[in-house]
């Protein structure tokens, strides 16, 4: 049923690989999705997957205002004055690195709404012949419950990245994204109305579905059987079922609360409006002649 709609939409969905190192050396990686929205190279993701590049930020003045503490310390530290430097901590991000889905791809002009829960942003040295097919962008009168979706990401993925201290950078393995892309399905269950956000005046409008995102999705498209995004995916609630069943583990009766975990999509109807706000033209539906491009 979504055969070639996973087809187009593979085209344009892309692997998102994050990459930190701490002060104690831990590397850690995690992987995201986006969407390239057009062959000028602009794309767009969850706001979240910027959090650790926020908290690197603040790590960095923070590594900053120790070690200037600590050189005016010093000559007491010499002197055999206990704890007179101070340490940072052990999980402070000392370096960071995005993986924007090929080699050599850098991003510019990157625009985070948190509140929205989106990221638009420009990738340099995009080639537009990589992607062969753009997402169109739903009429959000059309998505209504009880339309079958499917959504797009990179879950299951364990990268073991290292890093190069000698080059001063992160190394990951080839990934083969047409081999790791993961396809699920459901249906839109109910339109989500969380307001007007702070900043743009966005009205917040989401979409859940029957199954849950999974993690390594997030910034993935949700999408009809025409291929048709109705979504981005961004997060995935617990719902709580009521059932408290009573199950015996190792010698002991434990109480199971049950949940439905549901995804939760950022509606094309803010989508559109934030691409409006910052001039990116992507392709719609919504006029009697079909598909057009907007921005």
């Amino acid at each position: 049923m979504f055969a070639e709609a996973c087809r187009k939409a593979a085209s344009y969905t892309r692997p998102l690989v994050i990459n930190t190192r701490q002060h104690d050396g831990k590397v850690n990686t995690e992987t995201a999705t986006f969407m390239v929205v057009n062959r000028d190279g602009w794309v767009i993701s969850a706001g979240h997957v910027f959090d650790s590049f926020v908290k690197f930020q603040s790590d960095q003045n923070k590594i900053k205002e120790v070690n200037e503490i600590n050189s005016n310390r010093q000559s007491a530290a010499e002197a055999g004055a206990p704890n007179a430097l101070i340490k940072v901590e052990p999980t402070a991000l000392t370096n960071h690195s995005f993986w924007w889905g090929w080699d050599g791809v850098i991003l510019k002009h990157v625009y985070v709404n948190r509140q929205v829960d989106i990221a638009v942003a420009k990738l340099d040295r995009f080639n537009p012949d990589w992607v062969k097919n753009y997402p169109v962008f739903a009429d959000p009168a059309e998505s209504v419950p009880g339309t079958s979706l499917c959504r797009l990401g990179y879950p299951f993925i364990n990268i073991n990245a290292d890093f190069d201290t000698a080059k001063n950078n992160f190394r990951i393995p080839a990934l083969n994204a047409a081999e790791l892309i993961f396809p699920n399905d459901g249906i839109h269950t109910r339109t989500v109305k969380k307001g007007v956000s702070k900043e743009g005046n966005f009205q917040m409008t989401y979409i859940e579905t029957s199954t849950p995102g999974l993690k390594g999705q997030s910034g993935g498209p949700i999408f009809d059987t025409k291929g048709r995004v109705h979504a981005m995916q961004v997060s995935t609630m617990h719902i709580p079922l009521g059932f408290h069943p009573t199950v015996e583990y190792e010698g002991r009766n434990e109480v199971e609360h049950q949940f439905l975990n549901v995804g939760l999509g950022l509606s094309t109807a803010t989508i559109r409006a934030v691409l409006d706000s910052k001039n990116v033209k992507y392709d719609a539906e919504g006029d009697e002649t079909g598909f057009r491009i907007v921005g």
